[in-house]
């Protein structure tokens, strides 16, 4: 039986729609997340210097699974003897266009952060940049490197072409 030339196309598109399927499965975003999932397993305290002032300072950060399981929020807060203020809000999430992790956070003054993170043996390597409200924008490298179930340290670098110049360096351990 000879089928006509335009069912010959539809049936041979479905076949390869149907491979095509097989061999590439979709990637969930609880798999694809994963590798961040430690991050929502406690709140975190990073200590700062104290401020010129004498003050003790902190940075204290929450991560937690949105309801719908597809991104990881992020709030933190600056704290200066007890009192918090904003700092950063954000998420994390799976570009399934991509096939990266994204991410975005806006701070207190309304600069906007945007990157995406990749894996190198156990640390987490977010490259993004920062837009300031005025339009300008700065490029960076952090290194998040888990340290064990209760702390983690995160490793900023300024990105100039293919040069890197550490801004800071906290240990952030679970807090109190």
């Amino acid at each position: 039986m000879k089928l006509p030339l335009l069912y010959q196309i539809a049936l041979g598109a479905l076949v390869l729609t149907a491979a095509r399927a097989q061999t590439t499965p979709p990637v969930t975003t609880a798999s694809a997340l994963s590798s961040l999932a430690f991050l929502t397993t406690h709140e975190w305290d990073a200590k700062l210097p104290d401020s010129p002032g004498g003050n003790k300072m902190k940075i204290h950060a929450q991560f937690t699974w949105s309801e719908s399981g597809q991104a990881i929020r992020i709030n933190s807060k600056f704290v200066t003897d007890g009192k918090a203020r904003p700092y950063v809000e954000g998420f994390y999430a799976w570009d399934p266009q991509q096939h990266v992790i994204v991410f975005w956070y806006v701070d207190a003054e309304g600069n906007l952060t945007k990157g995406t993170v990749k894996t190198e043996g156990e640390k987490l390597i977010h490259d993004f940049e920062q837009i300031k409200g005025d339009g300008k924008s700065s490029i960076f490298v952090a290194k998040v490197t888990p340290q064990d179930h209760e702390s983690w340290e995160n490793e900023i670098f300024s990105r100039n072409g293919s040069e890197l110049k550490e801004v800071v360096k906290v240990r952030y351990e679970k807090a109190d």
